[in-house]
């Protein structure tokens, strides 16, 4: 620390210290800032409509219609939990802002080279250095930051790999606390390998922007937030996610889009093997039906509303398939069509036209059934080795096929 003195002799000589990196504006200050560095100018892009920003230096000037012109007035917002509108900005907090069209912003003031950042729990704002950041460099001493969370605005949401000056972006915490961001840092802290790889995919996409959505494979249950997405706002150009605010799901759940748009495009890869019985359905709000196999890609109405399930491909006719495996001992499976719903009976009989054992005499829904026979009679005991008949019978169709029981 200085001892200013007389600050009219102060400034006498200020402009002949070593560097020039102390400006008269530093002694101006009322209190008397600390030597700070040397002022720089940091330019950020941003896009037409809204973009999440945050301070990219250190000033004295945070009103939000003078650090960015093409701002629109009334449309800077902070998040705490819901969305409120704010005039000025604070390091290290990232804020909703919506412009009237593309464009650049310099920011002059003292470089930010280290931040450390306040988060509540849920989902936050926050904004980085004077410096691109990689994510994984952040520092998380408490472990309070979900991994995969990290968020950028560009229309729709998706990763960030890297924290950009003058840029804001969305984290969830799992709790209060701190995180630290340092220039230069290699903390490594936030490493994580998300499940998607492997999983089916579907994008929703429509004038260059896009969601991934990932679905058929089981997550565990702590690393579920990890797929979460952060919080819709009114206005933003695109948005897609199953209910939960979610970007993963298992066997079944519901779309909900956010477009002005009125089509879709939908690509989808089904990478895990299925039942051969079962398909993945996408049905509209309209109640049109999409299936889902291999790759693809389809132009769609748009909807609000979406619902992706796993439902059993019904069959075209009635079918009895030969059993399996044939000759057997003692267990083998019989199998058959139905396509409708029927009053079925299945039976065994021996070579004379005896009946062994009735397997199934009950209702069904349509779809691919099957039983197992243990060769056993209709008392438990188990019957000889022989060609034995079995019969199928659903309203008026008939069928009968012959098997081996070796011993």
């Amino acid at each position: 620390d200085v001892d200013l003195g007389d600050l009219s002799q102060m400034l006498n000589w200020v402009d002949k210290l070593d560097g020039g990196g102390i400006t008269r504006e530093a002694f101006r200050s009322d209190p008397p800032v600390i030597w700070r560095g040397r002022m720089i100018d940091v330019e950020a892009g941003y896009l037409s409509d809204w973009n999440i920003v945050g301070l990219a230096v250190e000033s004295d000037e945070t009103f939000y219609e003078s650090l960015f012109p093409n701002s629109l007035p009334g449309t800077l917002f902070e998040f705490s939990g819901a969305y409120q509108a704010v005039e000025e900005l604070e390091l290290g907090k990232g804020y909703l802002l919506r412009f009237s069209e593309a464009g650049s912003v310099t920011f002059s003031g003292y470089p930010i080279n280290e931040l450390t950042i306040g988060l509540s729990q849920n989902w936050n704002l926050f904004s980085g250095l004077s410096v691109p950041l990689p994510v994984e460099n952040i520092n998380d001493p408490e472990g309070i930051i979900v991994p995969g969370t990290i968020y950028e605005l560009t229309g729709s949401y998706a990763d960030a790999d890297t924290l950009h000056p003058g840029k804001g972006y969305w984290i969830r915490a799992t709790e209060v606390g701190e995180i630290t961001l340092t220039a230069g840092a290699l903390a490594r802290q936030l490493s994580f390998s998300k499940g998607t790889a492997d999983a089916n995919s579907l994008t929703f996409s429509h004038n260059g922007h896009s969601v991934d959505l990932y679905f058929g494979k089981g997550i565990p249950e702590n690393e579920w937030l990890s797929y979460s997405l952060p919080p819709v706002f009114p206005g933003m150009a695109f948005d897609a996610r199953f209910t939960g605010d979610m970007k993963y799901m298992v066997d079944s759940g519901e779309i909900k889009v956010l477009n002005q748009s009125e089509t879709l495009t939908l690509k989808y890869d089904i990478k895990l093997d299925m039942d051969e019985h079962m398909n993945w359905v996408l049905t509209s709000a309209s109640d049109k039906d999409y299936i889902l196999e291999g790759t693809g890609e389809i132009t769609v109405p748009s909807s609000e509303r979406f619902v992706l399930t796993r439902e059993p491909v019904i069959p075209v006719t009635f079918n009895l398939h030969q059993n399996f495996p044939n000759p057997f001992n003692p267990i083998t499976t019989l199998s058959y069509d139905l396509p409708k719903d029927s009053d079925i009976r299945l039976a065994i009989f021996d070579m004379l036209g005896n009946e062994i054992v009735t397997l199934l005499s009950t209702h069904q829904q349509a779809g691919f059934r099957s039983v197992q026979w243990d060769a056993t009679d209709s008392m438990g005991r188990p019957v000889s080795a022989g060609v034995y008949l079995y019969q199928i019978q659903a309203g008026e169709f008939v069928q009968t096929k012959k098997m081996v029981l070796l011993k």
